[in-house]
């Protein structure tokens, strides 16, 4: 819990990401098996729920995953045992990460599939610091045949999402995750989406792509035109700014003029000198780009001369 990509992660889902859906919030345990979706027991929460309400995972030592980030590092790269129990640093820290969720997010109602043990308390503790009321499901083991019914039951009477809002808002809350708050309606204002989960194409209005989800690591890979408009709009940038040539598959360090000083390994960049403008993925954080005289300092994914 306090190594830094967990804490980065609850940080990010607490302070970047939105809720988009009007529906209600589903609070389920999480799986072994990532991503959570593929897992037998998700898939039995889903066909509980037929997409009438938000799930968002309760897990040990992520804190809370809303269900369009269940790809992202390291949502779906951890691996823990998944024993049943949680010690009190535990049930601390996810209690604090749901209330800072919550605070954040508003829902009409608050549905808690979860069993006794832990994920109980931490709802319990949740709902009375902040005042609100949860609905409880669970008889016994969230899987059980009663258990789903009751779920189920409980929201029938809600509307169901569409396909299409559950993409574009798929799309926009892994952008709020990776490039900043409102980042999704900055640069998905006008959005088109094609393919289907995990592999979205996120395009413009006039069909032009921008984006495209990549399901290994949960982020967004920029076209140039994507990378265009990441640079036009209020949403900040992490650039490589690179001397007079154009670069084809990589930016070695030498060739870096400067970089922003945010830039961590595996972000997202663009890349721009007086003869190309690109975009790719930084190989080395935005300091070590300008400091040293060997190595790649960004893979590059499109280039165009200017």
């Amino acid at each position: 819990m306090r190594r830094v990509e967990i804490q980065r992660y609850a940080e990010r889902v607490t302070g970047r990401y939105r809720n988009r859906f009007d529906n209600p919030l589903v609070l389920v345990p999480c799986s072994a098996r990532k991503p959570y979706s593929e897992s037998q027991s998700h898939g039995q929460f889903h066909d509980a729920i037929q997409y009438r309400a938000h799930l968002v995972s309760m897990t040990s030592p992520i804190g809370v995953v809303p269900q369009e980030l269940e790809l992202t590092y390291p949502a779906q790269q951890y691996d823990t045992a998944v024993t049943g129990r949680w010690s009190a640093a535990e049930i601390e820290f996810v209690a604090t990460v749901l209330e800072a969720y919550l605070e954040r997010n508003d829902y009409p109602r608050i549905v808690a599939h979860v069993p006794e043990e832990g994920y109980r308390e931490i709802c319990e503790r949740v709902e009375s610091s902040l005042g609100l009321d949860f609905e409880y499901t669970v008889e016994g083991h969230p899987t059980a045949g009663d258990s789903l019914a009751n779920l189920a039951s409980t929201l029938s009477q809600e509307l169901k999402y569409s396909k299409r809002e559950r993409q574009h808002n798929t799309i926009r809350a892994v952008a709020d995750y990776q490039f900043g708050e409102d980042a999704g309606d900055d640069l998905f204002a006008d959005l088109a989406v094609e393919s289907v989960y995990p592999k979205l194409r996120a395009l413009s209005a006039d069909g032009e792509q921008l984006a495209m989800l990549v399901p290994e690591y949960g982020v967004l890979s920029l076209t140039l035109a994507g990378a265009r408009r990441w640079v036009d709009s209020e949403v900040p940038t992490k650039q490589i700014e690179i001397d007079a040539f154009v670069p084809h598959g990589s930016v070695l360090a030498p060739g870096v003029i400067d970089a922003s000083p945010e830039i961590r390994p595996g972000d997202e960049v663009v890349i721009e000198g007086p003869k190309a403008f690109a975009v790719g993925r930084a190989e080395m954080s935005g300091p070590e780009m300008v400091e040293s005289s060997r190595g790649i300092a960004s893979a590059v994914r499109h280039v165009e001369e200017q």
